[in-house]
């Protein structure tokens, strides 16, 4: 049993199509197939069953667990022999989209600054999709937001807290007015919504419009043209604030609390270039906004 025919393994498991494998290896279609028919033959047993794609057999299952550590070790192996003084190499991030777009260039910009021979690459998505990913070594590390990290696999270097408030323009004077607006939100799942449907529903407040976006730029865009307010993190919206283009609105602390965080996987080996990136995102820890000091809100 080969490297080689473990990754082609693995890239069938993972694209659930032969053609689909052969195209992000880049190997010709035949290949890959004679290669999984070498390794079932090798192993003795089925791997796939072959009906409207390539699905995973039980003991295809177990294989595929063995490989995705197996071809870890070995990359991490090279990647160990490839650590030079000044950090180097991949360094592969990932983070959910609304704090890739406010926060993440300038810390990646200051990064790249300090280390240039670091490839940098950032993968934005859903926070399950970013598990999914850490977990099976397919990213270096990734912010997440999620009420905790609960999972054993995972190592959390660092926890930010956030203030959630209500955003709306400028001429909203009280809570209110606000109700009869829609709310411009993430899609169901999200953490800040959840909490925001359980104020709501605290309040007695039922009657309340929601507007999908997954885009964090589009639902400021919408609050800014009155489309409808918003619930987002403070930070995001400070600079809005202070220019007199939008207004926040506190609500309860039991309520306004998120956090997010950087996970890495706890077997992964801590490169020179992930080292740094954790050591820089702890000194400058953007993306941190305090808790009001004083709670004061009028329905």
């Amino acid at each position: 049993m080969e490297s080689a025919e473990l990754r082609i393994f693995r890239a069938v498991a993972r694209e659930g199509s032969i053609t689909k494998a052969a195209a992000t290896l880049g190997y010709v279609q035949s290949n890959v197939t004679a290669r999984i028919q070498q390794l079932e033959s090798e192993v003795g047993t089925a791997l796939f069953y072959r009906q409207r794609g390539m699905i995973l057999t039980p003991a295809g299952s177990k294989l595929l667990t063995y490989a995705e550590q197996i071809l870890h070790l070995l990359d991490q192996a090279e990647k160990f022999m490839a650590e030079t003084e000044l950090p180097s190499g991949n360094l592969e991030l990932g983070a959910y989209a609304n704090i890739s777009s406010p926060h993440l260039p300038k810390l990646l910009a200051r990064y790249h600054k300090f280390y240039p021979d670091v490839n940098l690459s950032l993968f934005t998505g859903q926070t399950e999709d970013l598990l999914d990913k850490v977990l099976h070594y397919e990213l270096d590390g990734a912010f997440v937001k999620l009420p905790e990290v609960n999972d054993s696999n995972l190592v959390k270097e660092l926890e930010i807290t956030e203030e959630l408030v209500i955003v709306a323009r400028p001429e909203y004077k009280n809570m209110k007015s606000l109700f009869s607006k829609p709310f411009l939100v993430n899609l169901s799942g999200c953490p800040n919504r959840s909490r925001l449907e359980s104020w709501l529903k605290f309040q007695g407040i039922s009657q309340v419009r929601f507007m999908d976006f997954n885009d964090l730029d589009s639902v400021i865009q919408g609050v800014l043209a009155d489309l409808g307010v918003s619930f987002l993190p403070h930070s995001v919206v400070q600079d809005y604030e202070e220019k007199g283009l939008l207004r926040t609105f506190p609500v309860p602390p039991e309520f306004c609390s998120t956090k997010t965080f950087f996970i890495r996987h706890k077997d992964s080996l801590l490169t020179g270039a992930l080292a740094k990136f954790i050591e820089l995102l702890k000194e400058t820890n953007p993306i941190y906004t305090p808790a009001a000091a004083n709670f004061e809100w009028e329905l």
